[in-house]
């Protein structure tokens, strides 16, 4: 829990209580609440960015100030609620940028346009404070007062539950009206009772699939604006196959039981003689289908077709590098905007080829202009895939759909597991803590050799590869061997994940004389690193080592009393791309530990024991434990300390144990 200082203070809107979070000067979050909180009812929640010139100045070129007032009015009235005002002046760039950002808008220029030309993202606000104040506050219910959908999903992830947006809608005047365009337009906010979800698709070809995702999902989506999208597929040739048709409407049916569940036919016109006629036939002989992607469809004689389409279903339109032209036609985008059609960027078409973020960032910032934002980004997306996907939404702040196909299958056949992990990474949206990579890459950097060096560790003397974690600089590898020294008297077979240069594998060893060792890597020079110092201690009779993926250079047949890994718990989104070098500090969407949990049943003796070394304040504590939760392990932390590193951190040991029901 972060310190904070309180107060009830009398305003001329009423009585509150302010709460001040220890932070940086200037950078206090606050939190300004009923006199009488009720946590247990979903409260009335405004999150807003701090605008000096609107809150306090009463600039007329925004509607900041007068969102606050309202919002604090109607948080009096209704007796149960809250302001966080969130110190990230000018969309997160700061006071002294924003005006000069002014100084671009007052030439012509947008206010997502002057944050571009000055360096910056187009909204660089970030939201994790609101979920350390109202869990402070007991608070996992709120009503959210705002227009903007990015921030609804925002706050979403982090786990609080937003049973309601409202709008509020103010400050609208002669001065400011291109700047409540632009908010509108490129960043997609609501300006009356319409809204427009976003999706995150995965393709079934039965029902059961439906179920399944459908259980698996339960009490997992906070956003009220997110729909999970059931892509089928059908092409002319289907409307004869009796079989296909009752599996189909079998599938749309399930998806009823399930809140937020859409199913969307995915029709292919490559076998289509006339795209129109085939279009009556779906509205005619499956009634059922209210929602249609256009998937291949001929691109001559666009307009009429999808005058059609939009007409007659909520339609997915895709475009890829032949037809995105479309898009400086007026007809067509009039067709698309009034029938609220999704325009889906699509180059990959079924092959599972992504496009790159520069590409995609050029036709985005396209389509913005011409004021088309209901945008879905197809090809190539999968679990442990979705790096490019998260850093689009995080620079543009809009609520982009995503689809994934080929990436979600195996053997060509639709895998459930990895559907679940997808939705699951999805649906939280973990972000990297940028400070903490940037710190860890310049250590990296500052500490590189070249050649073997000797590290005396607990008594011994070692030597490291140059291409080997060195843990002469990190004190946690000490007090991590110390800790599960005194946690393994009794055991006979012990293995160790990421032995790096082995000198948790040989102290142990030397320590313990009758306990047998297998020790892995992924990194090929550290198998060998720790095999050179077990014997250079003389315990080489009593180590093994080998290299892989996680557990994989390990045979099935051994089984283990423990199994330790100090994990490279420093999170990257899934998907990035990770040197040998990086893997012993981070691992992109925690892809390796969800795969160490979930290998470690297979080597463990009947009673054995999973040992984990963490770091809460590096790593995501949050996602290790929903993995956990995920393979069924129950998590008690054994040990903690706290050391200074380059700066004072926390680390941990937790235990794991699966629970057999």
């Amino acid at each position: 829990m972060k310190k904070f200082s309180e107060s009830l203070i009398n305003t001329k809107l009423g009585k509150f209580n302010f709460r001040v979070y220890a932070e940086n000067h200037g950078k206090e979050t606050v939190v300004v609440y009923t006199e009488h909180l009720n946590p247990k009812e979903p409260i009335l929640t405004r999150v807003h960015s701090e605008c000096m010139t609107g809150d306090v100045f009463q600039s007329l070129q925004c509607d900041c100030g007068e969102q606050l007032e309202t919002a604090l009015i109607e948080i009096q009235k209704n007796g149960n609620g809250c302001v966080i005002y969130l110190r990230q002046e000018g969309r997160g760039i700061g006071l002294y940028e924003k005006i000069k950002a002014y100084k671009l808008q007052a030439k012509g220029y947008d206010t997502f346009e002057a944050n571009v030309m000055l360096g910056h993202n187009p909204d660089e606000r970030t939201y994790e404070m609101v979920k350390v104040a109202l869990n402070d506050l007991g608070v996992n219910q709120i009503i959210l007062l705002t227009n903007n959908p990015s921030k609804v999903s925002e706050i979403a992830k982090t786990g609080i539950e937003i049973v309601e947006r409202r709008s509020l809608i103010v400050g609208l005047n002669d001065v400011n009206k291109k700047y409540f365009e632009t908010k509108k337009s490129k960043f997609k906010h609501f300006f009356s009772q319409e809204v427009s979800y976003y999706f995150y698709q995965f393709h079934a070809d039965k029902p059961q699939t439906v179920e399944e995702i459908g259980e698996f999902l339960k009490n997992k989506k906070k956003d009220p604006l997110l729909k999970i999208c059931i892509g089928v597929q059908f092409d002319s040739r289907d409307f004869q196959n009796k079989e296909k048709l009752k599996n189909v409407e079998d599938i749309f049916k399930v998806c009823e039981f399930y809140e937020g569940f859409v199913p969307i036919l995915h029709f292919s016109y490559t076998y289509s003689n006339n795209q129109i006629l085939d279009t009556e036939r779906i509205k005619n002989e499956l009634p059922f289908v209210k929602y249609l992607q256009t998937n291949d469809f001929n691109t001559e004689d666009n307009l009429r077709f999808v005058k059609y389409v939009t007409e007659n279903f909520l339609a997915d339109i895709p475009l890829d590098d032949e037809n995105i032209h479309l898009i400086e036609d007026e007809n067509f985008r009039t067709l698309i905007k009034d029938n609220k059609a999704f325009i889906l960027l699509d180059n990959s078409k079924g092959k599972g080829i992504q496009e790159s973020k520069e590409n995609l960032i050029s036709k985005i910032n396209n389509l913005l202009t011409y004021d088309l934002n209901d945008i879905a980004i197809f090809g190539g997306f999968g679990p442990d895939d979705l790096n490019n996907y998260f850093e689009l939404r995080r620079y543009f702040k809009i609520n982009f759909s995503i689809d994934a196909e080929t990436k979600l299958k195996t053997n060509g056949d639709i895998d459930t597991d990895k559907i679940k992990t997808y939705l699951t990474q999805l649906i939280r949206f973990d972000d990297p803590i940028q400070a903490g990579i940037e710190q860890t890459r310049t250590f990296q950097n500052q500490n590189k050799k070249e050649d073997w060096v000797n590290a005396t560790i607990l008594g011994s003397t070692y030597s490291v590869h140059p291409a080997v974690f060195n843990p002469s600089y990190f004190p946690s590898t000490t007090w991590y061997a110390e800790v599960v020294n005194g946690l393994i008297k009794d055991k006979k077979y012990f293995c160790e994940v990421g032995c790096g240069s082995g000198i948790i594998s040989c102290y142990l060893a030397k320590e313990n004389s009758g306990l047998e060792i297998f020790a892995t890597d992924i990194n090929p020079f550290a198998p060998e690193n720790t095999l050179y110092n077990a014997k250079l201690i003389g315990v080489e009779d009593r180590i093994k080592a080998t290299s892989g993926d996680v557990l994989d250079g390990i045979p099935e047949t051994e089984k283990f009393d423990v199994i330790f890994w100090a994990m490279p718990f420093g999170f990257m989104d899934p998907g990035t791309n990770i040197t040998m070098e990086d893997a012993q500090f981070f691992d992109a969407g925690y892809r390796a530990i969800r795969k160490y949990l979930k290998d470690c049943k297979k080597y463990l003796k009947q009673n054995g024991e999973i040992l984990i070394g963490f770091s809460t304040d590096l790593g995501n504590y949050d996602l290790l434990e929903d993995i956990c939760k995920q393979y069924k392990i129950k998590l008690t932390k054994i040990a903690e300390t706290e050391m200074q590193e380059k700066e004072v951190l926390k680390f941990e040991v937790f235990k794991g144990e699966y629970i057999f029901k």
